[in-house]
């Protein structure tokens, strides 16, 4: 499930860049409907015990609250940001390299073992990736390549430190994502404040203003992402309740090839055989983890 949400999120979100959205206007209506839909699925449940967790153990709180200012505060922003620069497919199998940084983030701060064969994916995912971004013609990647792969950075990095969390403390996964909002906030008010200085590739304030005001062509792409998001956030804390944060990365494989299925019928974008090679190597990589020991230790 957390598969399929995140590559609808990824695949209506480009659907709404391509509509003549810009970033900031498009975010904050993206995630004001992700916490709509946070309220109206999870709040009624986990509300009064989210108020506990802050007067009764205010420490796990603020650990809990850095971690998803990380995930789904910056690395939403980078993502976001990443989908408008480059094409959909690529979005879809880059998300895929928070497999690569999950493996490297788990084992410094989890324990979570390092073998030779998690080694070699990491690797050959780094390859794939440089090919599937570069087609193999130059050592750089296009400038919404990188977003991504910093959002995947900050992704992985938060989701270790709640799966470190999770580990020692007795709190409810939806209670964790219920906090996601609140710790997306400050990010999301410095990316207004960047704006100022980067409108032509932001947005700015009054954008964001006209766009609730006068509902653009594109508003509908910014509700269904954030509908998407927020379901895709509930099931991946779930999932980290309950496994191992490689585990849950390479649970999530099935997100490449639905955002390239969609990208392929229905923007009309294509891949050169040196990008089918490097996707081909993200997902075998992924698929070798899976048929071994390794996403359980």
């Amino acid at each position: 499930m957390f598969s399929a949400f995140w590559a609808f999120q990824i695949f209506v979100a480009k659907l709404g860049f391509i509509a003549g959205a810009m970033v900031l206007p498009f975010q904050v209506v993206m995630v004001l409907t992700a916490m709509a839909t946070l309220a109206f699925l999870i709040l009624p449940r986990s509300g009064a015990e989210l108020m506990k967790l802050f007067k009764q153990n205010p420490a796990v709180f603020w650990k809990i609250y850095l971690a998803n200012g990380l995930q789904a505060g910056l690395g939403t922003c980078l993502s976001i940001i990443g989908i408008a620069l480059t094409d959909a497919i690529n979005a879809g199998f880059l998300v895929k390299l928070a497999t690569v940084t999950t493996i490297l983030f788990a084992w410094l701060l989890l324990n979570e073992n390092m073998s030779g064969l998690k080694i070699a994916v990491v690797f050959a995912m780094l390859f794939g990736a440089y090919l599937l971004t570069t087609k193999g013609q130059t050592l750089l990647p296009r400038v919404g390549d990188l977003f991504i792969l910093a959002a995947c950075v900050c992704w992985s990095l938060g989701n270790v430190m709640v799966r470190k969390i999770l580990r020692t403390q007795a709190v409810h996964a939806d209670v964790v994502t219920m906090q996601k909002p609140m710790a997306s906030l400050p990010v999301f008010l410095a990316l207004v404040g960047i704006s100022v200085y980067y409108p032509e590739m932001l947005g700015s304030l009054k954008g964001v203003l006209q766009c609730c005001a006068f509902s653009p062509a594109h508003i509908p792409y910014a509700l269904g992402s954030g509908f998407f998001l927020g379901m895709a956030w509930i099931y991946l804390y779930r999932t980290l309740h309950i496994a191992t944060a490689s585990y849950m990365t390479l649970m999530s494989m099935a997100t490449p090839v639905i955002v390239s299925v969609l990208a392929i019928a229905f923007l009309d974008e294509k891949l050169v055989w040196i990008q089918v090679v490097g996707g081909g190597l993200i997902i075998l990589s992924a698929v070798a983890i899976y048929f071994s020991d390794i996403a359980y230790t």
